[in-house]
């Protein structure tokens, strides 16, 4: 008996201070999961990889866009469920797109939930997909998590103003009845928390696939310094305050380095006609490319291939592409939006929109600044940013509700 009593102990000895790994059952609502949407649905997509890639089942309800299947399974385990919804385009969807998406998922979402008897429901973001949350939980005790993208934060987005009035005071509901919200950085939960500081707001920072994104080992210099930048093309990405700007950076780094810069834009969206007529009226074509949106399989060449990354958007929560951008060994001049903080430190220059076309300059005129801020970015990624530690963080909150 001594013995068994021994052994005992020493197991739990051996156990102590391990987090206990519970097998959950989660439930994900976002109106946006790869190949539509942005820097959210690319975080929907990582989080809920790690979740099943942990152990976890998962189950996404998302929306239904083009030819792409109403029901799938990802080679880690993912369900995803899609349901049907009056949205036009891949990269943005309009208010009134996400509300047909909302009522489609509402018929679809309790009937998983009585199938299925989830744990807990991660929801992105609080607009459009909190109002199903808040019904979930009152009619099956199912409790959630909002995960915020910013722009379901009333106040973010100008052409909101009006809807953001409306809607504030079931924004506020819908916050009340969570368990929490998630922002992903320090200045997406200060702009939370001015909106309603009431209701807890967690910080869980996003990662980055370190797996694909990565520097080119046999990367040289070339004749012209290329500068990327990669998003969805709506005005609040900033680009049109850059275009102008272009004639004097070239002018700038030519006479300072003796080469030429160019400007590659990736991405589309309802914004490339009036970036490219301002390109024509500034005559600056031979300076800039637009090549479209790219799969992931075609970004890593280009992260690779480009010398500076730049990003002059008005706000953002963590942009996916900055952080992609560092994980290639890319310096980085950002505006000082949300996420910035975080992500641009010795790496590069956080610059507002007036000074933005000089820090170009100085990163392309300056070979060894430029080595220097790419070897802090590299170095950056590896201590901090990773989708599986976001992941555990999300975890981690799961486990604690009710």
């Amino acid at each position: 008996m001594a013995c068994m009593c021994h052994i005992t102990i020493l197991g739990k000895l051996l156990t102590m201070g391990k987090r206990k790994e519970i097998r959950m059952k989660i439930l994900v609502i976002s109106h946006e999961y790869p190949p539509i949407g942005g820097g959210g649905a690319n975080a929907c997509l990582f989080l809920t990889r790690e979740f099943a890639r942990i152990g976890h089942e998962v189950t996404i309800l998302t929306a239904k866009f083009g030819q792409l299947p109403e029901e799938e399974v990802t080679p880690e385990g993912v369900m995803i469920k899609r349901v049907q919804c009056k949205r036009k385009n891949e990269a943005s969807s309009s208010f009134a797109e996400m509300l047909s998406y909302l009522l489609s998922a509402w018929k679809k979402a309790g009937k998983l939930v009585r199938q299925n008897g989830y744990d807990v429901c991660l929801v992105f973001f609080g607009i459009p997909s909190g109002p199903l949350a808040l019904y979930l939980k009152r009619r099956y005790r199912l409790p959630y998590l909002i995960r915020s993208g910013g722009g379901d934060i009333p106040g973010t987005q100008k052409r909101f103003d009006v809807l953001y009035k409306i809607i504030s005071p079931a924004l506020r509901m819908i916050w009340k009845q969570s368990e929490g919200i998630v922002a992903n950085s320090a200045g997406l939960k200060k702009r939370a928390e001015d909106f309603e500081d009431r209701y807890p707001v967690y910080v869980v920072e996003n990662g980055v696939d370190t797996d694909f994104f990565k520097p080119d080992p046999d990367k040289r210099e070339a004749d012209t310094i290329n500068i990327l930048f990669v998003s969805r093309l709506i005005e609040r990405k900033g680009l049109q305050y850059v275009i102008p700007k272009l004639n004097i950076i070239q002018k700038k780094v030519l006479e300072g380095a003796g080469r030429n810069v160019h400007l590659t834009v990736v991405g589309d969206g309802p914004y490339r006609e009036q970036l490219e007529h301002l390109v024509n009226e500034y005559s600056c074509r031979n300076l800039v490319s637009f090549i479209g949106k790219k799969n992931k399989n075609e970004l890593d060449i280009i992260y690779q291939s480009a010398d500076l990354f730049i990003l002059p958007s008005l706000w953002e929560g963590m942009p996916n592409v900055v952080l992609e951008a560092m994980a290639s060994g890319l310096p980085v001049v950002m505006s000082p939006c949300e996420g910035s903080g975080e992500l641009v430190t010795d790496n590069g220059y956080i610059s507002d929109i007036d000074d933005f076309d000089s820090k170009i300059i100085q990163i392309c005129v300056d070979g060894e600044l430029r080595t220097r801020m790419s070897q802090n970015s590299i170095r950056a990624v590896k201590e901090r940013f990773s989708w599986q530690r976001a992941a555990n963080e999300y975890l981690k909150l799961m486990e604690k509700l009710p």
